[in-house]
């Protein structure tokens, strides 16, 4: 299962949610928010630490955070999205200190969102909101 997780509030992670519907040919992307029940049950399996509210992408048994969930999402698009992967060039800790620091005013510059576009019935599900829509993608968890 290839899942991303993302903040429900915030502009830059909606925007990032709508890039990747529109360009998983594949359907091989599930989503759910951090603060839904899914994702915090997640967050708690996978051990993600409190203080982690960024994108999320978890890929089989691999947690992917920061620069390196974004990263690791766009190379499992067709190309020319895929070629965002040598963005890897640049060492983590730099990728990430940037990652953080557009993190930390995301809200202050784009504020909180207070409403999400209603997905279409398809991508609708795309979306786990609950614990046992979770368990009907991966009946393990």
């Amino acid at each position: 299962m290839k899942l991303i997780l993302f903040d429900g509030e915030c502009h830059i992670c909606d925007s990032f949610v709508q890039f990747i519907l529109n360009r998983d040919k594949e359907n091989q992307f599930l989503f759910t928010s951090l603060q839904s029940e899914a994702g915090e049950f997640i967050q708690k399996k996978y051990r993600v630490p409190d203080n982690i509210d960024s994108v999320l992408f978890i890929d089989g048994d691999k947690v992917y955070i920061k620069s390196d969930a974004a990263l690791n999402v766009l190379q499992k698009l067709t190309f020319p999205w895929k070629m965002l992967k040598a963005g890897k060039i640049l060492p983590y800790f730099i990728r990430d200190a940037l990652y953080d620091f557009i993190a930390r005013n995301r809200h202050k510059w784009f504020g909180k969102k207070q409403a999400c576009r209603l997905p279409t019935a398809q991508e609708r599900k795309k979306f786990i909101e609950t614990i046992d829509d979770l368990k009907k993608q991966k009946p393990h968890v």
